[in-house]
């Protein structure tokens, strides 16, 4: 596997990527495919930086979810909702009337502790009530905040640690009202840098049988993306690395949903281009 990336091998890699995923979303669209997964591709297009109409059908899509809200404001759960109100959202005032009615309804399944689950019958959980901070950040109070904190820093001091987790509660510390718990970034940081396979890449933890995976380097990536500054240029670099060697050749990578595991890496290897490169 090759370890150092050139600019050329990068815009190759994501050219590749954003061809495949805008495929998958036409496509999907034809076949009216569950929200979530049209939704969480249309944002990782849209996080790289892709916006052109001659693209991606990307008003079409906004059109198409936007018609899939139900009248208590919500989509299926609280994770569709969510990738929904993210993908929205980049269309500005288009879509106020639905942004508005999802958030009253992501208010009305927030749980006791001021977490979320996947539904208001669900536990708490960090990446859903991560990604309200990420999606809906007006939503999250503080009690949301405190308890996401709480609820990593019981976790990596666990028997058991998930490098998801910890990428999903480093992507909320970017809230404005996060508490810049600066001892449980840098742990969060070294124990993700820890976890990483002798590949580059990242799966749910260090030695996980399946080894690892595009989703969870995804991930990985986006929340280290956030702290870029603790974050070593070797890390970023053989993570990519990893990507480009396991990429298929319709630009997608081998997952569960194909289309999964491709939007979380694409919107990884964005959000990390900014990550200083002479570390």
């Amino acid at each position: 596997m090759k370890q150092t990336l050139t600019s050329q091998d990068i815009c190759v890699m994501v050219s590749q990527t954003i061809t495949g995923l805008a495929r998958f979303v036409h496509d999907g669209l034809c076949d009216e495919l569950e929200a979530v997964r049209l939704a969480r591709a249309g944002y990782s297009l849209i996080a790289s930086g892709c916006t052109s109409s001659a693209t991606f059908p990307g008003n079409t899509l906004a059109s198409y979810l936007a018609s899939g809200q139900q009248t208590d404001g919500g989509w299926s759960d609280v994770e569709e909702t969510l990738w929904c109100l993210g993908y929205l959202s980049a269309f500005g005032n288009s879509y106020q009337s639905e942004l508005s009615r999802g958030i009253e309804w992501l208010e009305s399944v927030q749980l006791p502790s001021g977490a979320w689950g996947r539904s208001n019958r669900d536990r708490p959980r960090i990446p859903i009530t991560a990604s309200v901070a990420i999606f809906a950040p007006t939503t999250i109070g503080d009690a949301g905040l405190r308890w996401l904190a709480k609820q990593w820093e019981a976790d990596l001091s666990g028997p058991t640690q998930l490098t998801y987790k910890g990428a999903f509660f480093l992507l909320a510390q970017a809230h404005s009202r996060a508490s810049r718990d600066n001892d449980l970034v840098n742990r969060t940081v070294t124990y993700l840098t820890s976890e990483q396979e002798e590949d580059g890449g990242f799966g749910p933890w260090k030695g996980h049988p399946a080894g690892s995976d595009p989703w969870s380097t995804g991930v990985t990536l986006w929340g280290l993306s956030k702290v870029k500054d603790l974050v070593s240029r070797r890390t970023i670099e053989q993570a990519l690395s990893w990507l480009q060697s396991t990429q298929l050749p319709n630009g997608l990578w081998p997952y569960h949903y194909l289309d999964d595991g491709t939007a979380m890496a694409l919107t990884g290897i964005s959000s990390v281009l900014t990550v200083p490169r002479g570390q």
